[in-house]
């Protein structure tokens, strides 16, 4: 495996940070939507989170009197992964070793939030919710960057002789 290059990975950490920002922006855009009375767009965006997220009233945050497109836990792993993806994390890729106890880390605050309530040893509110799905999207979104960096680097279509092409029409 190779060693991420630099420019690749900021490209890659941009793409990230671009597709979770829409994400977002879109789970937010929901509320907003069916506030002003644009309800056919506000539901596709419902209908979109519905396969990701339970969605229960209760476990929403509201925006405009109408909750949000996913509920607390979500939100806060979305905005983690928006959030890191702006930062540079790398000193999580140091080793296999490493990345493992950085999963391991912001996964366990989850599962137990969100199983101990299931045995009556914890009452998961708000703010427990959100805070430990943004801590398990911060530290999942360098692992993400780095794989999509991989990606970039070792991509098929990078292997095509025309990929050297200078812009004087001739191979480089």
């Amino acid at each position: 495996m190779k060693a991420p290059e630099h420019g690749i990975g900021i490209y890659a950490r941009f793409l990230l940070a671009a597709a979770w920002g829409i994400l977002c922006l879109s789970f937010t855009a929901a509320p907003v939507l069916a506030a002003h009375a644009c309800n056919k767009t506000a539901a596709i965006l419902y209908l979109f989170f519905s396969f990701i997220c339970h969605q229960i009233p209760e476990r929403s945050f509201l925006v405009c009197g109408h909750t949000l497109a996913v509920c607390h836990r979500c939100s806060g792993i979305y905005l983690g992964l928006f959030l890191a993806a702006l930062i540079d994390l790398s000193f999580i890729h140091k080793s296999p070793r490493v990345r493992r106890c950085w999963v391991l880390a912001a996964t366990v605050p989850l599962v137990l939030d969100a199983l101990l309530p299931c045995v009556g040893l914890w009452h998961s509110g708000d703010l427990s919710r959100f805070l430990t799905g943004m801590l398990f999207g911060t530290a999942a979104a360098p692992l993400l960057g780095r794989g999509v960096t991989e990606l970039l680097q070792e991509a098929p279509w990078r292997r095509f002789p025309f990929r050297n092409l200078s812009l004087k029409g001739g191979l480089s």
